[in-house]
């Protein structure tokens, strides 16, 4: 694998297949990883401002554009070429020329005749006024104005095309973040197919104690591909998915998800069960701790496969908040329709 593959991988420039790819090589190649971590050494920095940039473009300071459209009409104006002083000597010479009598070309006579003077030189027929053409004073003036506008132009132009630019890698990200909950989606589907009450890993047990322990048993059964990180790529470090609390029984027991059935009675799971989803924005944190890694939104695994990006929390059936039960907690559902996602260290 070669040095450009790991710095994109790095920068997070790789689309999701060709990132998927580079991620399972540095986990089955311990030469790759190491090789990787010397890179993410060297351009430490770099890395560090790339990523705080990803979700927060930094906005220009304030009258930039106003300064620098000022500073480009001032260097025009001091390096405008101008005509040259006419010195001392050059201005007598000039006076002269204008007051002093040349001599007649044409004679007079009583009766108005004219006649020219013999040997005397040909005046020239002077040129019409000029009244259609170019002022050449004007024409600075409008090369000025022009400069600016198209300095206008240039500014507002840089200012799309960076917003374009960031909008289009946040979007990018979050579509890689999807694509991440589908493939964790197939394993959830394959550990429910082979659990003989077709249910999901339940949180609460010995083995999974808390939320973010519920992929082991997935990787460990091999429901999930190799080297697949089930957590969102858009984070720097992976962030783990929130998952499923599951729900309390009317005599108190705890249960996780089932696999939606057609034939079940009214009130059983369904597709519309949130199971995973990113960690809520923090305008929807029910309490402090970690919070999406996109600013904008948060994407939500169903238990039908379906993701759905969304800004609140109240999507879970019948606008209910998928990050508490119905009496505000963070904490196993009150009944089997209560949707509760939990994040690392949570417990039912």
């Amino acid at each position: 694998m070669s040095d450009a593959d790991l710095i994109d991988y790095l920068f997070d420039v790789l689309d999701p297949a060709d990132r998927s790819l580079v991620a399972a090589r540095i986990s089955a190649d311990p030469h790759a990883a190491a090789r990787l971590e010397q890179l993410r050494a060297s351009v430490a920095p770099v890395l560090a401002t790339a990523e705080a940039e990803r979700e927060d473009t930094p906005a220009p300071p304030p009258g930039l554009a106003l300064r620098a459209i000022a500073r480009v009409a001032q260097h025009v104006v001091e390096h405008e070429p101008r005509a040259p002083e006419p010195t001392g000597s050059d201005a007598i010479s000039a006076f002269l020329r204008e007051f002093s009598s040349p001599a007649p070309t044409e004679l007079e006579f009583g009766s108005g005749t004219r006649a020219k003077v013999p040997g005397a030189p040909r005046t020239p027929r002077p040129a019409p006024p000029v009244s259609d053409g170019p002022d050449p004073q004007s024409s600075g003036r409008r090369f000025r104005a022009d400069l600016v506008v198209a300095a206008c132009i240039a500014f507002v132009g840089f200012g799309l095309v960076s917003s374009g630019i960031a909008k289009a890698r946040q979007q990018q990200r979050i579509y890689a973040c999807q694509n991440s909950l589908r493939t964790l989606h197939v394993g959830l589907a394959g550990y429910a197919d082979s659990d003989p009450q077709g249910r999901y890993p339940q949180i609460g047990t010995p083995a999974h104690p808390t939320a973010d322990t519920f992929a082991a048993s997935l990787s460990d059964q091999g429901h999930l591909p190799a080297g697949f990180r089930p957590g969102c790529p858009a984070a720097a470090d992976y962030i783990a998915y929130a998952y499923t609390l599951g729900f309390r029984t009317p005599n108190d027991e705890i249960l996780g998800l089932r696999r939606a059935d057609a034939m079940a009675p009214a009130g059983e799971e369904h597709d519309l069960m949130p199971i995973a989803a990113d960690f809520p924005t923090a305008s929807a944190a029910p309490f402090a701790g970690p919070v999406s890694p996109h600013s904008s939104c948060m994407n939500v695994l169903f238990v039908g496969g379906n993701v759905r990006p969304t800004t609140s929390a109240l999507v879970g059936p019948g606008g209910d908040d998928i990050y508490r039960n119905l009496f505000g907690q963070v904490s196993a559902g009150a009944t089997r329709t209560d949707a509760v996602l939990g994040r690392p260290g949570d417990r039912p």
